[in-house]
């Protein structure tokens, strides 16, 4: 028996899904974040029970400054974070590099690259990093400086490939070297993202899950210690070794949803799959929806919007719900083509509660 492309696709698209659901199960098993009763600390929940969370901090200014609701746009370089199987839709060979100010005087840093491997299949490598710069050391007795310093540095590494399974659904996987380290310890491991996307006139449905993987575990010079073998009796002191436990890092699944507003639902151009993002426009207009569940804290829902005018200047803002410290975010985007390159400038402010404003700023080349 014959059967259509459609089928297939659908086929397809239903069994990720059914992967993605058995994956998000399976680590809600690992990681209960019901409510529960303790002896005296009263009812609480799983929050930052996680390593390496500097895993969840989302990349690009554009991304971020339509509050992170990015799942189903996912058509530039920072997709390789979002959802990897959104690189299809990037032309050519392009670049993105990313700076945050992010709190306490940390820096979170992105440097993306998608390279084309053939008209289906796109091969993209990225970098992320996040350091505390140099911390003097102190202690209890003596809170000044002892003329040394530590360094708290986190490294991503991965490399992606993304390809056209049919015209309208497109597959994505991340392979990623992930490195937390703190003064001499340091814990590492390999992981892997998936993402899919499906495109039906001027709407995209991506669906991702990131960080499928097994446990960290530090170790490093600093649990090296001297200790006595009876403490009551004056012997030299040996060498041991403190244990230290194991830890998961945060399981993400994204589920989003983005409309080309101008094209469906005022008729004003061409439906195309990409959101038109490689055609020229006097006026774009994009609005994205993004449900995210994660193993360490509780559900969020973003939505977010960019209007882009004659392909030149950018507006953006987005919204995060059942997030104790981001919530309204806004961006904006200057674009420049000309001497061989078509390049952009983002900026994206984010305030929150209580910890000042995150800004971020990316810029990204792509040439002609």
């Amino acid at each position: 028996m014959k059967i259509s492309v459609n089928t297939r696709m659908f086929a397809a698209l239903g069994t990720l899904v059914l992967v993605f659901i058995s994956c998000v199960t399976i680590a809600e098993a690992q990681n209960p974040r019901e409510n529960a009763q303790g002896v005296s600390a009263g009812q609480f929940r799983k929050v930052g029970a996680a390593g390496g969370q500097f895993l969840r901090i989302a990349v690009g200014a554009r991304a971020n400054g339509m509050g992170g609701a990015f799942a189903g746009v996912s058509n530039d370089v920072s997709g390789l974070f979002f959802n990897a199987a959104g690189i299809v839709d990037v032309k050519g060979y392009a670049a993105n590099i990313s700076h945050t100010q992010w709190f306490g005087g940390y820096t979170h840093n992105y440097l993306g690259a998608v390279f084309p491997v053939s008209d289906k299949y796109k091969f993209g490598l990225s970098i992320t990093s996040l350091s505390s710069g140099a911390i003097p050391v102190t202690t209890v007795e003596d809170e000044n400086r002892l003329g040394n310093s530590y360094e708290i540095a986190d490294v991503a590494v991965g490399a992606s490939l993304a390809a056209f399974l049919t015209e309208q659904f497109s597959f994505g996987v991340t392979a990623k070297y992930v490195q937390n380290s703190i003064s001499s310890l340091s814990a590492s491991g390999l992981f892997v993202d998936i993402g899919t996307l499906y495109r039906f006139g001027g709407y995209r449905a991506g669906f991702s899950i990131s960080n499928l993987g097994s446990q960290m575990q530090f170790s490093g010079n600093n649990l090296f210690i001297k200790t006595d073998l009876i403490t009551q009796l004056k012997y030299q002191k040996l060498d041991g070794s403190l244990l230290s436990s194991p830890f998961n890092v945060p399981l993400t699944f994204k589920a989003g949803l983005a409309c080309d507003v101008l094209s469906e639902w005022f008729g004003m151009y061409e439906s195309l799959p990409d959101l038109g993002s490689n055609v020229s426009r006097d006026h774009r207009l994009v609005v994205a929806f993004d449900f995210e569940t994660l193993s360490d804290v509780p559900e969020q829902l973003a939505i977010g919007a960019e209007y882009v005018w004659n392909d030149i200047l950018a507006l953006r803002a987005g919204y995060r719900y059942n997030q104790d410290q981001f919530g309204l975010s806004g961006g904006i985007g200057v674009r420049y083509v000309g001497g061989g390159f078509d390049g952009s400038v983002d900026f994206a402010v984010q305030p929150t509660s209580d910890l000042g404003v995150v800004n971020r700023l990316s810029v990204s080349l792509r040439p002609q």
